[in-house]
């Protein structure tokens, strides 16, 4: 496999889970093995709907705006700005919410990735 380089802007918005998402990184798009990398960009009062990943872990990266992530079967909310991390171990039912007047972007790195999510 070699090195591959993708700009935001050459990769289409899709809707998933309630959210818009560039899917940069993944089995279909680059032919990565053991993770998936996205951007989700989220408006005022949009977000991503709960769900789970029965294998996978995943890590949040805020880069712009304010929200709040949703966590486990109680939707426990952790408030969320620019230069947070959140790691969320497998089986953990997690969402996103924009409370924020701008603009939410929100990087996803999951491993390994190779599930689909299921939405609860």
């Amino acid at each position: 496999m070699s090195v591959k380089v993708l700009k935001l802007g050459e990769v289409e918005p899709i809707k998933a889970l309630g959210g818009t998402l560039k899917r940069m990184f993944n089995p279909e798009t680059v032919g990565t093995k053991n993770m998936t990398f996205s951007v989700g960009y989220f408006a005022p009062g949009e977000g991503l709907k709960p769900h789970l990943h029965p294998e996978s872990e995943e890590v949040y990266y805020v880069v712009r705006g304010e929200g709040i992530v949703l966590i486990g079967e109680e939707r426990k909310p952790l408030p969320i700005d620019p230069d947070t991390a959140i790691y969320i171990p497998p089986g953990k039912i997690h969402g996103v919410k924009n409370s924020g007047e701008d603009r939410l972007v929100i990087c996803f790195f999951v491993a390994p990735g190779k599930e689909k999510s299921v939405v609860l």
